[in-house]
């Protein structure tokens, strides 16, 4: 049996969009769908590892070693080596061979590779809707990235074939999901409230609601302070302790107007939005204390000054 690492690839990702199409067919039970998903992600996942690693082999071969001072092309050959993991890859791919994923493909594929990391090697417990948001934005991603780094006329012929057979079967799969969204958007239309990124499918069909949150695509539901960790984490990709670490500022603060932890910054956007009451503004409206750094609006005189530390600098002169 033998396969290109290209052709592998192609041939996992192909399962991945049966195993998902079959999983949404009317007559499947849960249990089997379940199982179908699961493979979806793993098959995924191994997919593109194996595309984006066929492209640094094409670049330069020692870019596949996760040590390139002990690449061997003998052990190149014969497979017996330990290869880059996927950051790295996608680290090589950016450093070396001048590709540029936008952070937003990145932080997808990394969800992706948790996501499958999770199933391999642990256990999974995750909105399924979810998963298969995951899926098929990275399966977009790929796709994309194909189409822009690859001549496809020099494609064998079981690559080609592989190629076309994943384009052909993403229609039908990409119905569905519009189906799918065509729904959520029905929903939200007669909810008649406004909807942001869901931390949990990535889609804009998250609602806030009086201290919680909802998402009419995937149904994720969670208090607003959870929400708001969780879309700083999967939207924004960022993690309290890594951000500190490196001394940069975590966008997560209380909330002027309701209290609660749950005030997000979105400095991409340049807004700020509360997951637990709602209250939004734009970045530029707001400001920090100068004495203990606590969040509060800019004045019109620009004394940057919390009423708690005015009153404790009057007090003490007194």
């Amino acid at each position: 049996m033998q396969y290109t690492v290209f052709e592998n690839g192609l041939d996992f990702i192909l399962s991945a969009i049966n195993n998902l199409s079959v999983a949404n067919e009317g007559a499947i039970d849960e249990a089997e769908k379940k199982r179908l998903i699961k493979y979806a992600l793993l098959h995924l996942s191994s997919g593109i590892e194996l595309v984006f690693k066929h492209h640094l082999l094409q670049e330069n071969w020692t870019y596949v070693f996760a040590d390139m001072n002990k690449a061997r092309k003998k052990d190149l050959e014969t497979g017996d080596l330990k290869s880059a993991d996927s950051e790295t890859i996608i680290g090589r791919l950016e450093n070396l061979c001048d590709i540029n994923l936008n952070e937003s493909d990145k932080r997808c594929l990394k969800n992706l590779r948790g996501r499958r990391n999770k199933a391999e090697h642990f256990k999974l417990d995750e909105n399924i809707l979810s998963i298969e948001s995951s899926i098929h934005k990275s399966i977009s991603i790929l796709i994309k990235f194909i189409a822009e780094h690859y001549d496809i006329e020099e494609f064998s012929e079981e690559e080609r074939q592989l190629f076309f057979e994943i384009k052909d079967a993403m229609r039908g799969l990409t119905q569905h999901y519009d189906d799918a969204k065509l729904l959520a958007r029905k929903e939200l239309e007669q909810s008649g409230e406004s909807a942001i990124i869901c931390p949990e499918c990535k889609e804009k069909f998250l609602v806030i609601d009086g201290g919680s949150v909802k998402c009419c695509f995937c149904k994720y539901e969670d208090s607003g302070e959870s929400a708001a960790e969780d879309y700083v984490n999967n939207v924004l990709g960022m993690d309290a302790y890594s951000t500190i670490k490196d001394g940069g500022e975590y966008p997560l603060y209380t909330c002027l107007e309701c209290g609660c932890e749950s005030f997000v910054f979105d400095y991409e956007k340049g807004t700020a939005i509360c997951f637990s009451c709602g209250h939004q503004c734009d970045i530029d409206e707001l400001s920090f204390c100068s004495c203990c750094g606590a969040l509060l609006y800019n004045h019109a005189d620009c004394i940057e000054i919390c009423s708690d530390c005015l009153d404790y600098k009057i007090n003490k002169d007194d």
